[in-house]
Formats: C-alpha cells, structure tokens, sequence
C-alpha cells in the first residue's frame, strides 16, 4: 500500500489489535487509510482495510466526478489483496498475532535516519535487489553490476549511466525518484527521509 499511494503508514496498537494508517491526495481528492491486522490464523493473516475519500470541501461541480473517480481507485487499491469474511471476535492463535505484531513493529527500527535506509538500499541492491519503471515510451532499469550502478533506459531512449561511488548514485537516484515520491502531497515535497522510505518501497527485491 505504501508503495502503490507514495505515503507512509504510521503503525501502533488501538488496543490489543495493530492498525496501521496513512493518508494521500490522489487527483485533487484527499483519502485516508486505515489497515487492521484482525486475526493471526495457523496459516494465515486477516486484515480489514477501511478506505475513506472525502471530497465534500471541493467545489459542487466535481462531486460526481470524484464519486465515480472513488471506485476505479478503490478497485485499483484492492485488486491484489483476496476478499474474505471479517473473522469471528476471539477467533485466532493470540501467541501468533504478538509474535507476527512485535516482529512488524520492530522488522524498521534499525532504519531511524536517511543513511541508515540508504544504507539498507545500498546493500539490498548489491545483493540482486533493484529498481525498474516503465511507461508508453519504455522505462529504465536501475541495478547493481560488474561492481558499479547501472542505470539503462530501453524504448525511446537506449542511454546508460554508470556510478562508481555510492555518494554519486544515491544523489541520482534521490533526484530520479522525487516526483514519484511526492506525488500525492503536490504541490509538496516529501520530506527527506520520508522521500528515502518511500524509495526503499519502490525496490524490487
């Protein structure tokens, strides 16, 4: 979810249970997020998510756009995730839900600064990790080679540039990702390290 709405979640518990939450504005629209670890299964996970758009501060004329606008995102937002029935309350291995909880909890804490992520980002692509886009026109790779970063563009362009140094290739690849990052808080910037999360997210892994 962080990945697909360029924004981050904040994370803590509401009672026992784990709920995540974020917020976007996507096409003029502002919509908030709530994700819900309900129940840990012996072999599986329930969630609920909660998507709530509110377009009533916007002028009259494009409620109606934004009320059909809503659906093709909420469709488009849960396309990967598989319906099922909210479980029973109670229902659940306790144990499990804490475990899995603490671990999601704790999985970042290491990340508590920009160079610690870039650093997370520096290593995960020396170990195969990498990042791809793609549009009508072609796209670029960006991965890790022969000891050096390696960005290609395929399509309409066929440019390569190599980087040597990590300092090099973390300012590019800053810059490359800057809209991506900011894309629903425009005509804002994302902040620095929340621009570095959102570029650990973007990762293919």
């Amino acid at each position: 979810m962080e990945r697909t709405l360029a924004t981050l979640f904040q994370t803590g518990y509401e009672g026992s249970k784990l709920v995540f939450r974020g917020s976007a504005m996507v096409t003029g629209c502002p919509y908030t997020f709530e994700l819900r670890y309900d129940a840990a299964m012996s072999s599986l996970n329930c969630y609920t998510l909660h998507i709530h758009g509110n377009w009533g501060k916007t002028k009259a004329d494009y409620h109606e756009h934004f009320r059909k606008a809503s659906q093709s995102w909420y469709d488009f937002w849960t396309k990967p995730f598989k319906k099922a029935h909210a479980p029973e309350e109670g229902i659940g291995l306790e144990e499990r839900y804490r475990a899995i909880a603490e671990q999601a909890i704790r999985s970042e804490a290491h990340l508590s600064d920009v160079a610690s992520v870039q650093r997370e980002i520096v290593a995960a692509m020396q170990s195969g990790a990498h990042f791809s886009t793609a549009h009508k026109e072609g796209g670029t790779y960006i991965r890790w080679r022969d000891g050096c970063f390696i960005r290609a563009d395929y399509g309409e362009s066929n440019d390569t540039e190599t980087f040597r140094d990590d300092a090099s290739f973390l300012a590019f690849l800053r810059k490359f990702y800057d809209g991506e990052t900011s894309k629903n808080i425009y005509p804002n910037k994302a902040p620095d390290y929340d621009a570095w999360k959102l570029i650990l997210r973007l990762m293919d892994r």
